[in-house]
Formats: structure tokens, sequence, C-alpha cells
């Protein structure tokens, strides 16, 4: 009798754990149920308990059509622009990438902007303005021109100990506010990021729970070269930490003695770069992959051959100008960068991107290219 009772229990411990699966999918369940309840003889029944208990697979195929239908809706901004943009197949060559955790997103000022930090040359205008002395007009001059390092190594050689204050205290940690696509990183890039900013938004974004294992800050390392080897979670910062002015590489000269002019690939700054380079999948946000040292990097390891150098991807605003466009993307192709383009401007499209990525890489859509 008790080994009865003890059946019973079972039998109604799992039909309670199926049912409550089942309540699980109420939006589902509804939606299924909106066209009227199934007749059997005099008696009505939900058509989605129908299927649910008579049919589990065919609910769930059901259910994970549903689903994707749903999520269709959701991205479909996001897939209006890869098939707009002719950039679905290279989109698709990302995702792929994605799944075999070859991908290392590239941060650049652009993603730090939604937390409160200043894009380089905005910063570089406030730091300006807090140095009466400078050469105010040909410093501009350099700043409206997109000749950064130029700027900063006019101001650094005017004050360098205010430029490094300006830093530590313009991109200090509290000033952060925690928002952007930089959010999506944590869900499908589990090893190495670089960047080339200053503050730890990245640092605050994967918290306590994703700690990275291993960093480079400007040419200060630790285990990173063994880390980034493995596979596991490590951070370069190429400018440096805001926090330690010893790491911090802004003008031409810091440029000069911790990349070599020409490169040497035995610093460990160039060294790393190249090596994550020719190994993994680079994705660019937030950058605009102009003419700079870090795109020279890249062209002279290409240029100097020997390597298989794989695919990598940049999320980039299309210059409005055809022929600019055409010209800014055979140079990236180049250098093997596939961009995915957005409108110019719209730079929200960044986020609807990745959380495509995110729901691809999560199994809650299926992107059909």
């Amino acid at each position: 009798m008790s080994e009865i009772s003890i059946d019973e229990r079972l039998l109604e411990h799992v039909l309670g754990l199926l049912n409550t699966q089942y309540e699980e999918n109420s939006v589902f369940n509804d939606d299924f149920d909106s066209n009227g309840l199934v007749q059997i003889g005099e008696a009505s029944y939900s058509p989605s308990k129908v299927l649910y208990w008579l049919d589990q697979r065919a609910y769930g195929a059901e259910l994970a059509a549903w689903e994707n239908n749903a999520n269709e809706e959701k991205h479909d901004r996001a897939l209006t622009l890869l098939r707009d943009n002719a950039c679905a197949g290279q989109f698709e060559d990302l995702l792929q990438a994605v799944e075999r955790g070859r991908v290392v997103p590239f941060v650049g000022a652009g993603l730090s902007k939604p937390h409160g930090m200043p894009l380089w040359g905005e910063a570089l205008g406030q730091l300006l303005k807090r140095l009466p002395g400078a050469d105010a007009e040909a410093i501009n001059e350099m700043i409206v021109t997109g000749r950064y390092l130029e700027a900063a190594q006019a101001l650094a050689g005017h004050d360098a100990v205010q430029c490094s204050h300006f830093i530590r205290t313009t991109y200090r940690a509290n000033k952060l506010k925690l928002a952007g696509p930089l959010l999506k990183l944590p869900k499908f890039a589990k090893g190495c990021i670089v960047t080339t900013n200053f503050d730890d938004a990245i640092e605050k974004t994967y918290g306590d729970d994703n700690r990275f294992e291993a960093y480079m800050h400007g040419t200060q390392e630790h285990n990173f070269f063994q880390r980034l080897v493995r596979g596991d979670r490590c951070l370069l910062k190429l400018h440096g930490d805001a926090e330690n002015p010893a790491t911090h590489i802004l003008t031409r000269g810091q440029y000069e003695e911790a990349y070599g002019n020409p490169f040497d690939f035995q610093k460990p700054l160039p060294k790393a770069l190249r090596q994550i380079f020719i190994s993994q999948s680079l994705l660019f946000l937030g950058c605009s992959l102009e003419q700079d040292w870090t795109m020279d990097l890249f062209a002279k390891a290409v240029e100097d051959g020997g390597y298989q150098v794989p695919n990598h991807y940049a999320m980039l605003p299309a210059p409005v100008d055809a022929q600019a466009k055409q010209q800014k993307e055979s140079r990236l192709l180049n250098l093997n960068i596939q961009p995915i383009w957005y409108p110019d401007g719209q730079h929200g499209d960044v986020d609807c991107l990745l959380e495509l990525i995110c729901d691809v890489t999560a199994k809650s859509f299926v992107f059909k290219g």
C-alpha cells in the first residue's frame, strides 16, 4: 500500500512540474488560444493545453516558431539595416566567429559616450580650455582636423602635470553611468577585450562575477600574454588606465616609446596587438577607423606576410558620400576588416545589431541571412 502511495506522490509531483512549465509560457499560450477553444463532444479545451499534454514535441516546435516570429519583430531594425546595406553575409560570418569563441571586441570612445565620457576630440578641447597659456589657435586647428596625437603632444608639452590630472579626473570611475551597447558584451564576449579608452566602463560592465583574469594597461602587463594564449578573460587598455598616470600613452613621444618608430614587435604593446590581429577576429565598436597608429600597425602585419590574417569586423556609420564610403571600405577590406554599415549619426543602431548577436548566441533567434 505504501509503495502505491509513493508512486502517486511522484506522479503528482511530476504533473505539478509539467503544469508549472506550461504556465511559464502564458503569453504564448494566450496567443495560441486566441482563435477559440477546441470542442471534444460537449467539453471545451484550450488548444495550447491540448497540444501540450498530448504532444510536447509539437508544442515545443510551435513555441519556438512563435518566439522566433516575436524576435523577428524585435530585430526588424537590425535585419533591415543588414539587408539595405548588403551586410548580411559578413554579419553571418561574424556570428560564426562568435559561436567559435574567436571574437575580440575592440572598444573605442564611441561606446563610452553613453556612460558620460567625452569623445577624444571633445576631451582635448576641454583640456585646452584649462590651459590658458597654450597656443589655443594652433592646437584647436589640430583638434578640428583630427590630428589628435599632435594636439595631445602640444598640450602635454605645455603642461604635462595638468594633462595627467585631467585624464584622472575626467575618466574616473565614480562618473560612470552604466548604459548603452557596452552592456551587451558580457553576453557573447568571454575572452579578450581591447579598448582605447582610459575609463573602467568595461570593468564595471563585467563586474565582480566576470572579473578579468589578466590585463595590460599601456605597456604594463599582468599575466597578459599567457592568459591571452589560453583564451581567458583579459583586458588590453591601449592608452593606459585613468587611475595610473605611469601607464598613459597620449602624446606622440609616448606612442613612439611604446610602439617603436618604426614598429618594434619585440615591445609588449605592438606584440600584443599583432598577436590578437593575426589569431582572433576583432569586432570594432565605437571606433572611426581612420588612419592612426593602430591601423598602421595592422597594415604592417598584413604587409609583412607570413600570417593567415582572419576576418575582422567593424560596425561603422556609413559616409554620406558614396565615393568616400567606397574608398573607406576598400581600405578596410585590404586589412581584412569587413564593415557593417549603419546610417551616419544613427549610433543607436549599434545596440540593435549587438542585441541581435546576443539573441542568436543565446539560441533564442535564428538568423537566416
